[in-house]
């Protein structure tokens, strides 16, 4: 054997690397799809250079995963190939002194395996997983740009910005970040540079949101925005304690306190872990946070906590006693992912009846497509599992996806479908048939022979802000249009249209009105726009100000909004 490649296969960080990537590779060969990682291969199935939730970086690592194996192992195949890249440039962010010494390769494992986020990202197919990639990519570049300020590595770490901007949009606050902890960069002609190459390279995505109304700002910025909940900071504090190991957190907050920073990047390193869990807590008191949106911090603790391992003599023995505890204990819930031997509600309905119930509603549907409501997951597990087409309809209860931008809405108008929804309303169970699947769990479906939906935008609203009475009946103006390439059937058989004014305030509809159109009007042709005067009364609405959007029932579907929300004043 070459004694070059003698000496790479032995050395103990090779070892350790690939004892991971192995356990890694099992895990996502033999653990079923969790909802999301069904959405994100849907993503796949039509690349882009945008989603409606996301940038494209995920969908294009599960599209090269699975054009190799064509399974679960597939979708995940890049995620975990690209953790050992994560982990390998991690390791090298580390001070040189600190990696000449053998024994703290075993250290720096040790916080791996006990760390959720390389356990969970280690395998599993979400943004989170080429997010953490490119953070650690662009601060191994940012760290070289500090070293040297060569045009080679101003190009390298304009590339890396882009990648990690295209990967999720969390990237911007880590480069944010270290912008604010090393302001001079402001002044940096090169930075400008890498700055300015940055954004030509994400230039593509930036136009996507363009060309689709900026779906993603919408929703990230404005409508995933709710009233303040006082339960939403206590939750975040909590998930953020136990996200990151509280035995973990506790230590890299504790040294960071006590140590200060040697240079410009273990600033940086302070700043982001710092940055990110305060700018997220400030958030929480907006909406609610999911713990995963901190995930780059991973980085930032296992290197501060190895670059001060000999800060105090028990730290040593203080994680060496955290990874035989904790460590045993993921690898266990790691099982329990893959095999269904714990009769625990979270683990079979993320794992485990996925293939069964997708069979089941296989079954029921035949040869037609099935329409779901409120849950792009179901629609993706389905798809992924039976290679079935699916759709899912929203309405206020839910939100809109990824599912609202694709044509699919198009292609099961006046198909012969299985309608089934997500919530079972004592309407639904009367005007539905219930059927027990495998395992006894029950939905509620409905078979319709020529089915329409009314998902899109097509009310306009003539003014940005009404004023309405209590007492009388009110007025308003409506311009409806043909969004899609066929007929509405305003009076169709099985699935009629109503239109209705609805008022919400923070996020709730307070009521709803319908509104009546001439009965002259029954079809709304392709390119059609009619212009209308609707009348409603509203004296059990309270004076005060509200939301006002149009939305409309198409038979059993309901909630549907179909123009933008605007402001209207309710006087006594």
């Amino acid at each position: 054997m070459n004694i070059k490649l003698k000496k790479v296969l032995l050395n103990p960080f090779a070892l350790f690397l690939a004892a991971l990537g192995i356990l890694n590779l099992l895990q996502a060969g033999f653990t079923t799809l969790n909802n999301d990682e069904a959405y994100y291969w849907m993503y796949s199935k039509f690349l882009a250079w945008g989603y409606f939730d996301h940038p494209p970086m995920i969908a294009l690592m599960i599209k090269i995963g699975y054009s190799v194996f064509h399974n679960e192992l597939g979708v995940r195949l890049i995620v975990v190939l690209s953790q050992l890249v994560a982990l390998s440039l991690v390791w090298l962010l580390t001070d040189k002194n600190i990696r000449e010494n053998k024994e703290n390769i075993l250290f720096f494992f040790m916080l791996v395996v006990v760390l959720p986020v390389y356990n969970i990202y280690g395998f599993m197919a979400t943004p989170d997983a080429p997010l953490i990639l490119f953070s650690a990519v662009f601060l191994f570049f940012y760290k070289k740009f500090l070293e040297e300020e060569s045009w080679k590595n101003t190009v390298l770490l304009s590339i890396s910005i882009a990648a990690l901007m295209y990967s999720k949009y969390h990237g911007g606050l880590l480069i944010l970040l270290v912008i604010i902890s090393n302001p001079r960069l402001l002044k940096n002609f090169k930075f400008y540079s890498a700055a300015f190459l940055s954004v030509l390279l994400f230039f593509p995505h930036l136009f996507w949101q363009y060309s689709n109304d900026f779906p993603s700002v919408k929703y990230h910025l404005i409508e995933r925005v709710s009233a303040f909940d006082p339960l939403h900071v206590p939750d975040y504090l909590a998930s953020q304690f136990f996200f990151h190991n509280p035995f973990v957190l506790v230590i890299a907050v504790w040294i960071m306190i006590k140590v200060k920073a040697k240079n410009l990047f273990d600033k940086s390193l302070y700043y982001i872990l710092a940055g990110f869990l305060i700018f997220f807590f400030i958030s929480s008191f907006r909406y609610r946070v999911e713990p995963q949106w901190t995930s780059v911090v991973s980085i930032p603790l296992i290197v501060i906590l190895i670059n001060n391992i000999e800060y105090k003599l028990w730290i040593k023995g203080y994680f060496k006693w955290v990874a035989i505890v904790i460590f045993p204990l993921f690898l266990f819930a790691r099982l329990a992912c893959s095999v269904d031997f714990l009769p625990v509600s979270f683990f079979k309905n993320e794992f485990h009846k996925k293939k069964q119930w997708s069979k089941d509603i296989s079954s029921l549907a035949g040869d037609r497509p099935v329409v779901f409501t409120n849950s792009y997951q179901r629609a993706a597990v389905y798809t992924f599992y039976t290679g079935k087409f699916a759709h899912t309809l929203d309405n206020l209860s839910y939100r809109k996806t990824q599912y609202d931008l694709w044509n699919f809405e198009e292609q099961v108008h006046g198909k012969e479908i299985l309608y089934v929804p997500h919530f079972f309303s004592d309407y639904y169970k009367q005007h539905l048939t219930k059927q027990v699947l495998t395992g006894g769990d029950s939905i509620f479906t409905r078979i319709y022979k020529d089915f329409q939906s009314l998902q899109r935008e097509c009310v306009i609203l003539s003014n940005d802000h009404y004023s309405f009475s209590r007492s009388g009946i009110n007025s308003i103006h409506l311009k409806i249009f043909n969004p899609y390439p066929f007929e509405i059937n305003l009076k169709h058989k099985e699935l009629p249209v109503v239109f209705q004014i609805a008022f919400l305030k923070n996020g709730i509809m307070e009521v709803k009105k319908n509104l009546e159109l001439p009965d002259s009007i029954s079809k709304m042709n392709v390119g059609d726009t009619i212009s209308v005067d609707c009348k409603f009364t509203i004296k059990d609405l309270p004076a005060g100000v509200y939301k006002v959007a149009i939305c409309s029932e198409t038979g059993i579907l309901y909630d549907t909004f179909n123009s933008i929300f605007v402001d209207a004043k309710i006087n006594e």
